[in-house]
């Protein structure tokens, strides 16, 4: 098994310093291999999507005009 190191802040390693009973290397691999999951999940979902950037900016400038005009009708109506 191949051993990495990463910093923590000072702050933090008082925090954990009062559980020495909890097996810090433990809980790291955890958070990495849940957050890899994650990403490996992402990349099967989009690995066949046809869906760009300029179709998300499409959609969003369409979703924003929409509110805008709601927005518009309600300040109009306003006394």
């Amino acid at each position: 098994m191949t051993d990495i190191s990463f910093s923590v802040s000072e702050e933090l390693l008082k925090r954990m310093k009062k559980y020495p009973e909890i097996k810090w290397d433990t809980i790291a691999h955890a958070a990495v291999e849940n957050y890899l999951e994650k990403l490996e999940i992402a990349d099967k979902i989009t690995s066949k999507s046809t869906f760009t950037l300029d179709d998300a900016e499409t959609i969003g400038n369409e979703v924003k005009q929409k509110i805008w005009e709601k927005h518009k009708i309600y300040l109009e109506n306003l006394p």
